[in-house]
């Protein structure tokens, strides 16, 4: 008997554990809701916007009742925190669970994620899922490195349409980015499939479409948001009306806030007071089990991307500093290690103004703001942040301690921001553009007593409002109020970028390059402002300044693939091509995969008919960016040339879809049409050329000869042709004109002026052989 004592022993000891197994508490747990299924997963992130202007966060001046309808079947996150007000670095957060500290991205424009962060989108392509992304801004094109991981990435903004912009101007509304988003999910319903929909519109300019800009016509912010909200409700129509509403996770973000002119800031990414970081974060979900829940934990946007892994059952990359929250779905008042803590940055005064930064740290009651003006709120009882604590020794203290040793944690191994990753084609049309893309130089910074941002918010209002009126054309009052701010600072290097940018505007290109050199001093390491001063030489007539200017500053040290760029256009220009091939070709040394380099090449290729080569260029080029604008233009060439006309129509038919205001593309497809003999679809395109080039004087002279041709509208043709030679044609050009004139004339009877125009043409043509 005592033999089978152990087997007794065992016997007991398994029936324990099953009855602690039985009688243990059930805990619920979204792997047991998903049930192995792979759910569908929606990401929709709206830029600039502040949680306290919704429904479902307490604001009763708005209709939102998509949002709302989330937050009623999802979990509501009430005190979200986003790490910085500005759009890439938010999202770049957003996508790889990591915080500015970490990854890098501290401004929009100039900045591109890091090759070795993982991104969301990653993680779901490498399980198998289809992925998509529809952007609505420019901050967010794929160039700036968030693409990775995704099938599909729209994004297609053509910067041509544009003479001058900031980087947050370029934009498309909800409808469109929702038209796309639509058709994609429709076709990939059967999944499994993420897919990231980013939406702008609350985003300044406010200019909400009708109806919403008669509900709401004195807050056109509010009407912005109805706007979005109501094109989120197509989208929860079509999954509801698809079925993928059973199957499908909707998590809903927004990447920072709007101040609204509290503190007074107009918008945002100069401070980090609360109503531009406090953001909306809900997680909708096919299950009633979480519906309505609200969790009043501190939260942050690094916590997204592990909460969404969770919920589809991958693993998180190692690099994630974010918490998932899924735990707090059950439990919303659980105290789960991560949160009720939060960080957020702004950098932008620091890189655009050489004044301090600003950072702040949320420990859930309490939130320090450190700067060389320290400040210290007691949310609870003071959320509008008026109330500044920081003389409370006993207060601050320890809160700063707690936040710089987060900071300091959160910084380990962090990656380098990596500003130069912009191709050339980008950096040259920014540039162009008047994209104010200075950053103070760091070395200068060092040592110096930096300003409080809270303390020169009105000089950046001011600078604000003067680069406005410089848009709209109002240059004398905009230098005025420039002209004022560097006299009191003169170290702002945005303020001289701004009011070169002014002068470029204005035509006046002597004082612009002056005002760039300023800038260039205070920041000898900014591509842009060389572009700039070099683009002002050349816009004066001294393309040799120009390229003497860009080998001197290369000559110190600078390097870029850019630079090398400029001054192959800069010579190409010139008709020198030996020396631009050479300038290109050492461009591609330094950046093997300089699409804009292959494209310029095979434009010079082609005019030398030395066609194979030029192919192998464009073939090069567009394997890194099929979309590049002038490509297809160049492939148009290369086809003409080859005799293949239909190609060629094709081909600028292409370049026009991918870069509407390329009239060089849409005046060479009319002029391909006459070839074809088909004369209204010559006519169509000249109309256009003219439309995209009202500047351009051929256009006016074929389409006149159009109309004489066909003996009809004599008198609209006369008009044309007069319009053309007005414009001052280049002299290869204007015999056309003048031998034009003498036809209509003589159509006219009117001998006379016939045999002066004819006698005109015969000047111009001999001056022009000369």
């Amino acid at each position: 008997m005592k033999a089978k004592r152990p087997v007794l022993l065992i016997t007991a000891a398994v029936l324990l554990l099953l009855a602690a197994a039985v009688l243990r508490p059930w805990r619920p747990s979204f792997a047991r809701l998903r049930s192995g299924r792979a759910l569908n997963v929606i990401l929709v992130s709206v830029d600039t916007l502040r949680a306290d202007r919704l429904g479902c966060y307490g604001f009763r001046g708005i209709r939102t009742p998509t949002i709302d309808g989330l937050a009623a079947g999802g979990v509501r996150f009430a005190r979200c925190i986003a790490p910085t007000p500005l759009t890439l670095p938010s999202h770049t957060t957003i996508m790889t669970g990591t915080l500015p500290l970490f990854h890098g991205v501290r401004d929009n424009g100039g900045f591109v994620v890091p090759q070795g962060l993982t991104t969301l989108s990653e993680c779901f392509r490498g399980a198998g899922y289809a992925t998509s992304a529809f952007v609505a801004a420019y901050v967010l094109d794929g160039k700036w490195g968030l693409n990775r991981g995704f099938d599909t990435y729209f994004d297609k903004f053509d910067l041509s349409r544009f003479e001058k912009i900031s980087l947050a101007s370029v934009q498309r509304p909800a409808d469109e980015v929702m038209d796309e988003a639509l058709a994609w999910l429709d076709a990939a319903k059967d999944g499994p499939f993420f897919s990231w929909i980013h939406l702008y519109d609350p985003h300044t300019p406010y200019d909400p479409p009708p109806p919403y800009d008669a509900q709401y016509p004195n807050h056109p912010y509010l009407g912005e948001i109805a706007f979005t909200d109501a094109q989120l409700g197509r989208l929860t129509a079509f999954l509801e009306t698809s079925g993928l509403g059973e199957k499908t996770v909707l998590v809903f973000v927004s990447d920072h806030g709007e101040s609204l002119g509290a503190h007074e800031e107009g918008t945002h990414g100069f401070f980090v007071y609360q109503e531009a970081i406090h953001v909306p974060f809900i997680v909708a979900t096919p299950f009633p089990r979480l519906h309505g829940v609200v969790s009043d934990r501190v939260v942050s946007l690094a916590d997204v991307m592990p909460t969404i892994l969770e919920m589809a059952g991958l693993d998180r990359p190692p690099a994630v500093q974010g918490t998932s929250l899924v735990p707090l779905f059950f439990d919303p008042d659980r105290k789960l290690a991560g949160t009720g803590r939060a960080y957020s940055e702004t950098y932008y005064p620091r890189f655009h103004f050489g004044w301090s930064e600003l950072r702040s740290f949320l420990d859930g009651r309490y939130k320090i703001i450190i700067s060389p003006e320290v400040e210290l709120y007691d949310l609870e009882a003071d959320p509008r942040e008026q109330k500044n604590l920081a003389a409370d020794l006993g207060l601050l203290a320890p809160i700063r301690d707690q936040a710089l040793r987060f900071m300091e944690e959160g910084s380990r191994g962090a990656f380098t921001a990596d500003m130069k990753g912009i191709d050339e084609e980008t950096r040259q049309r920014l540039a162009a553009l008047g994209y104010v893309g200075t950053f103070a130089d760091p070395n200068r910074l060092k040592g110096r007593s930096l300003a409080s941002p809270k303390s020169k918010i009105g000089v950046f209002n001011e600078l604000s409002r003067a680069r406005e009126m410089g848009l709209e054309g109002k240059a004398d009052e905009a230098v005025r109020i420039i002209q004022g701010i560097v006299a009191s600072d003169p170290d702002i290097t945005d303020a001289h970028f701004a009011l070169g940018n002014v002068y470029f505007k204005a035509e006046r290109y002597a004082e612009a390059a002056a005002a760039f050199l300023t800038a260039y001093e205070l920041r000898p390491d900014d591509a842009f402002t060389v572009i700039n001063i070099a683009n002002s030489y050349q816009r004066m007539g001294k393309a040799e300044m120009a390229e003497v200017f860009v080998l001197d500053h290369i000559g110190r040290g600078f390097e870029d693939p850019q630079l090398f760029f400029l001054l192959g256009r800069l010579n190409f220009e010139r008709k020198r091509y030996d020396e631009s091939v050479s300038f290109y070709e050492r461009c591609l040394s330094l950046n093997a995969e300089s699409a804009a380099a292959h494209n310029a090449l095979a434009a010079i290729w082609i005019l030398r008919d030395d066609l194979d080569r030029a192919e192998r260029h464009l073939r090069a080029g567009a394997a890194v960016n099929s979309r590049l604008y002038g490509l297809s233009y160049n492939w148009a060439q290369l086809h003409e040339k080859r005799g293949d006309f239909d190609k060629a129509a094709a081909a600028y038919l292409q370049e026009l879809d991918h870069s509407p205001k390329n009239f060089r593309a849409s005046f060479n497809l009319a002029r391909l049409f006459r070839k074809l003999g088909r004369d209204e679809d010559d006519s169509k395109y000249l109309k256009l050329t003219i439309d995209l080039a009202p500047d351009f004087a051929l256009s006016y002279f074929y389409l006149a000869r159009i109309q004489l041709n066909r003996g009809e509208n004599l008198a609209e043709a006369l008009s044309l042709v007069k319009k053309g030679l007005e414009l001052k044609p280049e002299p290869a050009d204007a015999p056309l004109g003048y031998f034009l004139l003498a036809d209509l004339y003589n159509r006219r009877g009117d001998q006379a002026k016939s045999n002066e125009f004819a006698r005109k043409g015969r000047e111009a043509a001999a001056k022009a052989s000369r």
